[in-house]
Protein backbone atom coordinates (compact mmCIF):
# COMPACT_ATOMS: atom_id res chain seq x y z
CA UNK A 1 0.00 0.00 0.00
CA UNK A 2 1.28 3.13 -1.00
CA UNK A 3 1.29 6.10 1.71
CA UNK A 4 1.17 9.58 1.24
CA UNK A 5 2.92 12.56 3.48
CA UNK A 6 2.06 16.05 3.04
CA UNK A 7 5.30 17.66 2.22
CA UNK A 8 4.08 21.01 4.18
CA UNK A 9 3.57 19.44 7.57
CA UNK A 10 5.05 16.15 7.36
CA UNK A 11 1.28 14.57 8.47
CA UNK A 12 0.47 10.67 7.03
CA UNK A 13 -2.44 11.43 5.01
CA UNK A 14 -5.03 9.04 5.08
CA UNK A 15 -6.93 7.84 1.51
CA UNK A 16 -10.34 7.00 3.31
CA UNK A 17 -10.19 9.81 5.32
CA UNK A 18 -7.96 12.56 4.06
CA UNK A 19 -8.16 14.80 0.98
CA UNK A 20 -4.79 14.76 -1.01
CA UNK A 21 -3.90 18.02 -3.13
CA UNK A 22 -1.00 17.83 -5.75
CA UNK A 23 1.18 20.70 -6.87
CA UNK A 24 3.11 20.95 -9.53
CA UNK A 25 5.71 23.46 -10.49
CA UNK A 26 8.07 23.95 -13.03
CA UNK A 27 10.57 26.61 -13.21
CA UNK A 28 12.86 27.67 -15.72
CA UNK A 29 15.34 30.14 -17.29
CA UNK A 30 14.15 32.32 -19.88
CA UNK A 31 16.42 33.99 -22.24
CA UNK A 32 15.29 37.40 -23.73
CA UNK A 33 16.28 37.55 -27.33
CA UNK A 34 19.05 39.86 -28.06
CA UNK A 35 18.82 42.84 -30.48
CA UNK A 36 21.28 42.73 -33.48
CA UNK A 37 22.20 46.35 -32.54
CA UNK A 38 23.22 45.60 -29.26
CA UNK A 39 25.39 42.48 -30.41
CA UNK A 40 29.53 43.04 -32.00
CA UNK A 41 29.69 42.12 -35.65
CA UNK A 42 33.41 41.31 -34.96
CA UNK A 43 33.27 38.28 -32.44
CA UNK A 44 34.64 34.98 -32.94
CA UNK A 45 31.09 32.85 -32.69
CA UNK A 46 33.08 29.56 -33.63
CA UNK A 47 35.54 30.68 -31.26
CA UNK A 48 33.12 31.39 -28.60
CA UNK A 49 31.47 27.75 -28.69
CA UNK A 50 34.82 26.60 -28.56
CA UNK A 51 35.33 27.61 -25.15
CA UNK A 52 31.82 26.78 -24.22
CA UNK A 53 32.45 23.20 -24.80
CA UNK A 54 35.59 23.32 -23.13
CA UNK A 55 34.49 24.78 -19.95
CA UNK A 56 31.69 22.12 -20.21
CA UNK A 57 33.67 18.78 -20.54
CA UNK A 58 35.88 20.27 -17.35
CA UNK A 59 32.89 21.73 -15.02
CA UNK A 60 30.60 18.71 -15.98
CA UNK A 61 26.45 19.03 -17.08
CA UNK A 62 24.88 17.52 -14.05
CA UNK A 63 24.36 21.01 -12.60
CA UNK A 64 23.23 22.95 -15.58
CA UNK A 65 20.41 21.71 -16.38
CA UNK A 66 18.98 22.17 -12.91
CA UNK A 67 19.87 25.87 -13.16
CA UNK A 68 18.14 25.86 -16.86
CA UNK A 69 14.43 23.85 -15.59
CA UNK A 70 12.88 22.21 -12.88
CA UNK A 71 10.09 20.62 -12.44
CA UNK A 72 8.63 19.88 -8.65
CA UNK A 73 6.12 17.77 -7.48
CA UNK A 74 4.38 18.54 -3.91
CA UNK A 75 1.32 16.16 -1.66
CA UNK A 76 -0.50 18.62 0.19
CA UNK A 77 -3.43 18.16 2.75
CA UNK A 78 -5.71 20.22 3.26
CA UNK A 79 -4.85 22.94 5.36
CA UNK A 80 -1.17 23.20 3.91
CA UNK A 81 -3.36 23.20 0.07
CA UNK A 82 -5.35 26.28 1.89
CA UNK A 83 -2.08 28.61 3.33
CA UNK A 84 -0.22 27.50 -0.15
CA UNK A 85 -3.30 28.66 -2.33
CA UNK A 86 -3.83 32.12 -0.33
CA UNK A 87 0.12 32.73 0.06
CA UNK A 88 2.09 30.15 -2.91
CA UNK A 89 5.57 32.28 -2.51
CA UNK A 90 5.42 32.26 0.92
CA UNK A 91 5.95 36.20 1.41
CA UNK A 92 2.90 36.65 3.95
CA UNK A 93 4.94 33.56 6.66
CA UNK A 94 8.07 35.26 6.35
CA UNK A 95 8.84 38.15 8.57
CA UNK A 96 9.33 41.88 7.20
CA UNK A 97 12.51 43.30 8.50
CA UNK A 98 12.00 47.06 8.89
CA UNK A 99 15.86 48.12 9.40
CA UNK A 100 15.92 52.14 10.62
CA UNK A 101 18.25 53.75 7.90
CA UNK A 102 22.12 54.87 9.91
Amino acid sequence: MIHHTCDRCKRLLDPTEDLRYVVKMEAFAVMEPVKLGDVEDDRDHLLEVHEILEQLDQQGTSGISEHLFQKLRYDLCSDCHRKFIKDPLGHKSTGQFDFSPN
